[in-house]
């Protein structure tokens, strides 16, 4: 009976340490989270849309401008700004451009870490900072025309 026994104890231990193991090497499922709004035509644009915004396992975050329709043959300029429509001078976040072809088209700007701050430095930002903030996020026709806005929305609070 005692060799029955040493015999057990030691797959007991060589059991219950591989549960430990097993148990501490799995990771969490982080589920990641996104926000949607929407872009509303300014004048007759005709142009509206819907802005993306999904957080990275990093902390950092992605802005996708999807635009039901666009302008052949320009680049449109695409920012996200401090403050509510009214408060445009403050550009936060520079996202990328987006080129015109005449129909729907879509922009990304990944794995954003930093915003302008007052007085042009730089702060970080996550996604839970950007959605804590009132913003607004607008679509210029090209960087010629910077006054020709063809559409915005506001994200955050």
């Amino acid at each position: 009976m005692a060799k029955y026994d040493k015999k057990v104890a030691p797959g007991a231990a060589f059991t219950l340490l591989m549960l430990l193991v097993g148990g501490c090497s799995k990771q969490e499922t982080l589920t990641l989270r996104n926000k949607q709004y929407p872009l509303y035509a300014v004048g007759n644009s005709g142009i509206s849309g819907t802005v993306f915004i999904a957080e990275n396992q990093d902390s950092s975050f992605n802005v996708t401008v999807r635009l039901n329709s666009s302008v052949p043959d320009s680049v449109h300029v695409m920012n996200i700004y401090n403050g509510g429509q009214n408060n445009s001078s403050n550009v936060a976040l520079k996202l990328a451009d987006i080129k015109g072809t005449g129909g729907a088209v879509i922009g990304e700007t990944k794995n954003i870490r930093q915003k302008v701050e007052d007085a042009g430095n730089y702060g970080s930002v996550t996604y839970d900072k950007v959605l804590q903030q009132t913003m607004v996020v607008k679509v210029f026709l090209s960087r010629s025309f910077p006054d020709s806005l063809l559409c915005r929305g506001d994200i955050g609070k």
